[in-house]
């Protein structure tokens, strides 16, 4: 009979502790899948410190999984990624022992049992958590991602593997919620609205403009001649300016705006600034 599992994750905040949520996961499924399991759910934290191991929202969903009754496999890439310290570790494998629902990590892919902590736990550093090879080194989006250039609004940085099995970090992909909100702009300000209206109109209903900051008029209006702001952003056409070159060129997957669209807003710019300059 297929066991249920819940695959449980925490990713660190802090530089080279631990792989990210995406690359425990790559590792988790083919795992899974190798032993002829069901992944039934998936719970997550964030690793912020030293805090109360059932205080995390994702432990306290996997607490309330085990109390139902369905899950027979707990999974976790590593063990620290399920609890960084022995005691609670120790604890959390005596409880749900008495549900009979086993404890495996991913890496090294072996079930862990509570004569095993100490080993985990209190072995040399090169050891720690896994016996043998990290399989899974920390992604560079955990390196490097404060180097990369800062995207226009709409936009977040995101990784893949390749063929080799590495995670390569830097890809751009579209975030969705903030494409809605470039749309609407862009509706908004086709539709007659002011871009000082607009920003008023976001920061009303509580919408966080681009790097976090307030809404503000000339954040939306820009400069065409300078191919900035929101509305002269030419990347929500989905054209990628090619670094060194004077050109651009077209990537379908980054279009946040419809052509159609695009033009009523450039119509309209057209005819305000005309009308300032008479």
């Amino acid at each position: 009979m297929t066991k249920n599992v819940l695959f449980y994750a925490r990713s660190s905040t802090t530089l080279h502790l631990g792989a990210c949520f995406e690359t425990q996961l790559h590792y988790a499924k083919p795992f899974i899948k190798e032993k002829g399991w069901t992944l039934e759910a998936i719970c997550r934290d964030i690793d912020i410190g030293e805090v109360v191991f059932t205080a995390q929202p994702g432990a306290r969903k996997l607490l309330g999984y085990i109390e139902g009754g369905t899950i027979d496999v707990i999974l976790c890439h590593t063990l620290d990624r399920l609890c960084s310290r022995h005691a609670v570790a120790e604890r959390l494998l005596h409880e749900l022992g008495a549900k009979d629902i086993e404890v495996w990590a991913a890496d090294p892919g072996v079930q862990i049992k509570a004569n095993d902590l100490i080993e985990y736990y209190y072995d040399d550093q090169g050891g720690l958590f896994g016996r043998g090879n990290y399989i899974a080194p920390m992604p560079d989006e955990l390196y490097e991602a404060e180097h990369l250039a800062p995207l226009s609004y709409g936009y977040r940085y995101t990784g893949a593997f390749n063929a080799d099995q590495q995670y390569i970090f830097g890809f751009t992909a579209v975030d969705a919620d903030a494409a809605q909100v470039v749309q609407q702009i862009f509706q908004l300000y086709a539709e007659g609205m002011s871009p000082a209206r607009i920003a008023a109109l976001l920061n009303t209903a509580g919408v966080t403009g681009p790097r976090g900051k307030p809404w503000r008029d000339t954040t939306i209006r820009g400069d065409r001649t300078q191919r900035n702001g929101i509305l002269n952003d030419e990347i929500y056409l989905g054209r990628s300016w090619v670094p060194g070159h004077h050109d651009f060129d077209f990537v379908p997957a980054l279009q946040i705006v419809a052509q159609d669209l695009w033009h009523r807003v450039k119509q309209r710019q057209h005819l305000a600034a005309r009308d300032v300059a008479e």
